[in-house]
């Protein structure tokens, strides 16, 4: 009884030492990802108010799967040609302009429709003689060719070298 005793004791000894090993290796586990994920946020908090582009260009993430606990690493973004910046600029600056644009021109549209502004308005228009020989099939010209709408459907015309085809396009002369 004693003998049995004395091994079921190292057995349970062996048992509380594997426990323990085991509870510390996830401990430490915890820890290490505790950490990481830590350095992470205080990275991404960081870097959360740099610009896109900045933003985009910095090193990688280092990312922890949960199943393996192993550091990946996110690929490494493009960076951004200056080519492209210019691009983006350019285009920007041209919608702020468009912006600008229509903005003016709704203004006018509601001074002319108040009756104080029509003058301004009416200031731009010129008479204009339209050429059926460019005029797209989509469009119908008036039998005088000085007013076009825009039709319901694509007219059988007369093919020629001069008529517009991939757009409700025009040519006109001032007349």
């Amino acid at each position: 009884l004693r003998e049995q005793e004395g091994t079921l004791l190292a057995q349970l000894d062996r048992a509380h030492r594997e426990l323990t090993k085991e509870r510390h290796e996830y401990f430490s586990s915890v820890s290490e990802r505790r950490s990481l994920l830590d350095t992470l946020i205080a990275e991404i908090e960081k870097k959360r108010d740099q610009p896109v582009v900045e933003f985009l260009m910095v090193t990688p993430l280092r990312v922890v799967s949960p199943p393996s606990c192993e550091v990946a690493k996110a690929p490494v973004p493009e960076l951004v040609s200056p080519e492209l910046q210019r691009t983006v600029k350019s285009l920007s600056e041209m919608t702020q302009l468009v912006t600008d644009v229509v903005a003016e021109f709704k203004e006018v549209l509601v001074r002319s429709s108040a009756g104080n502004g029509l003058m301004f308005f009416c200031r731009a228009l010129v008479k204009v003689t339209l050429d059926p020989e460019t005029a797209s099939p989509y469009l119908i010209l008036s039998k005088d060719h000085k007013t076009v709408r825009l039709g319901d459907w694509q007219q059988k015309l007369p093919d020629t070298p001069k008529r517009f085809t991939g757009s409700p396009s025009v040519l006109g002369s001032e007349g």
